[in-house]
């Protein structure tokens, strides 16, 4: 018998008067898709292998295309909302600094404020101190007058 060369997945024994066993390629699992029919050269009827996978990549570059779009679109409105945030927030600082300050310029009024009572507190503990001692010598000289109207 004339040598052959192997014949792939079989596995080559030793001549031996055992029948060489099978082992099959390892099998791959790849994504279903429609078969193809063919006449007997192996031609796709319908259309050809290569136009069969330029549409499968057409359809998944379209497919990633939206993808694209609609990522981009979500970036769009999120920079948008991020503006605009971020405005607000200025806003809220530039009203918080208003606030500050007239609430700081309310407290220096009062401070002016209080500093001017209790100036007019002090000349009027002077005045007092000045009248006081007269009046109550003038209240007791008084006293003494309806004491003695009396008798």
């Amino acid at each position: 018998m004339p040598d052959l060369p192997p014949i792939p997945g079989m596995d080559t024994m030793p001549e031996t008067n055992s029948r060489p066993s099978f082992t099959p390629p390892p099998v791959q699992k790849q994504p279903q898709q429609p078969m193809l029919q063919t006449n007997k050269g192996g031609i796709a009827d319908d259309i050809s292998v290569e136009e069969y996978v330029e549409a499968v990549i057409e359809e998944r570059w379209v497919d990633l295309e939206e993808d694209i779009h609609k990522i981009v679109q979500w970036k769009n409105k999120s920079e948008q909302t991020i503006i605009q945030l971020s405005q607000q927030v200025a806003d809220l600082k530039d009203r918080f600094d208003k606030l500050h300050a007239a609430l700081i310029g309310k407290i220096d009024s009062y401070d002016k404020n209080i500093l001017e009572v209790g100036a007019e507190i002090k000349a009027m503990e002077k005045v007092f101190s000045k009248v006081l001692p007269v009046f109550t010598d003038n209240v007791k000289e008084l006293s003494d007058i309806t004491a003695r109207m009396k008798r």
